[in-house]
């Protein structure tokens, strides 16, 4: 098992395979960054964005930061079922017939990978800068093409950006925020067909086969918070809109260092241009407590967008002790399956956990795939 699991994590850290032919069919959405917070509250943050990640969620979030944050974060997240279809695998050895009846008697079923996923974000109500040198996924499913195969889509995002936002007053119809976010991306990708051969001969990891490129963009985004009022259902609610312009230019890619592959000179997947709504409702402080919920519908305009795949909803349960000691339960819906999540943070000691389900079947026929994250952080 564990020769078959590390060729799994090899695709997150290398990148490399060998006996592939034709392009897997993959028809999740990749997200180009996904925070353990916002996985606990079905991944709805567009119109949250009140942390360090607003830079990557919404820059118009950024004037909620009231003081300065530093976080230095890995995370991880994986579907545990892979343990046991890597066990069967190994135990299959060499024989063809037995790989092809493990791979047979797991038809339609998924395994995925997040991770590792390592970087460093600074913010403050102005401006915001995040380095995150590796985010890897990994996706494999299990599906008869000319014969049993296994399908796998798998990135690898170095990530630079840079946000700056705006605040906007106006006593009459609330407060408006804008701001940008630029980024400059160094994208692995591979998009293909992990033949039986391959993995009889343990070959999947002689030569380079992924794609690769180097993109500049822009994120866009605004938030308009509505006035407070002194009595009424929006004193209670609170409520914020938000629209974000993910990946505006979403030309391609400029340069090609062939950092991961020697030989090969294609594209890797593009970031794709989409459109993210937001809305949030935060609850008056009562106690120990803040309340807030949201509801986003993400990822419009995106090839494999569909309604189901869009919608995000989630609700938070903040609480905080001492200044030292302070945490969050969360639930949620992501794209139509239940999210949970916890945050516990001690000093500038952070650990955040979340489960969530993402669709990643076809518009007629549904298929999830249930993940487990944590993130450990230093955070300040």
């Amino acid at each position: 098992m564990l020769k078959f699991l590390f060729i799994f994590l090899a695709f997150a850290f290398c990148f490399t395979n060998s006996s592939f032919a034709g392009e897997s069919l993959f028809y999740g959405i990749h997200q180009q960054f996904m925070s353990t917070r916002a996985m606990g509250m079905g991944n709805a943050q567009v119109a949250v964005a009140d942390d360090e990640y607003a830079i990557l969620f919404n820059p118009a979030g950024l004037p909620q930061i009231e003081k300065s944050k530093f976080n230095l974060f890995i995370r991880a997240g994986a579907d545990p079922d892979i343990l046991d279809f890597a066990d069967e695998i190994d135990k299959a050895g060499s024989d063809e017939n037995k790989i092809k009846d493990v791979i047979v008697s797991h038809y339609g079923e998924h395994y995925s990978l997040r991770g590792p996923s390592i970087g460093a974000l600074y913010a403050n109500s102005k401006w915001s800068i995040a380095f995150i040198p590796a985010d890897a996924s990994v996706d494999v499913s299990l599906q008869k093409n000319v014969g049993p195969a296994l399908n796998l889509a798998a990135y690898q995002d170095s990530t630079l950006a840079f946000g700056r936002a705006w605040r906007l007053r106006n006593m009459r119809t609330g407060t408006f925020d804008i701001g940008f976010t630029s980024k400059l991306i160094y994208r692995a990708h591979l998009d293909k067909i992990i033949s039986i051969a391959a993995i009889q001969n343990d070959k999947i990891l002689e030569a380079g086969d992924s794609n690769e490129g180097m993109t500049l963009d822009l994120d866009i985004g605004t938030m308009w918070h509505l006035p407070n009022y002194s009595s009424g259902f929006w004193h209670y609610m609170q409520p914020t809109f938000a629209l974000v312009v993910r990946n505006a230019l979403d030309y391609g890619y400029f340069t090609n260092l062939n950092l991961y592959s020697k030989d090969r000179n294609g594209s890797p997947d593009k970031l794709h241009r989409v459109v993210d709504l937001g809305s949030a409702f935060k609850m008056p402080k009562w106690s120990v407590w803040q309340t807030q919920f949201a509801f986003d519908v993400r990822d419009v305009m995106h090839p494999n967008w569909t309604p189901k795949k869009g919608i995000h909803a989630g609700v938070e349960f903040l609480w905080e002790m001492r200044p030292w000691w302070k945490g969050g339960w969360r639930a949620g819906i992501n794209q139509g399956y239940w999210t949970a999540g916890f945050t516990g943070k001690i000093w500038a000691l952070k650990l955040d956990l979340a489960t969530y389900g993402q669709e990643l079947g076809t518009l007629h026929q549904a298929k999830e795939d249930r993940v487990y994250m944590f993130t450990t952080s230093i955070d300040f």
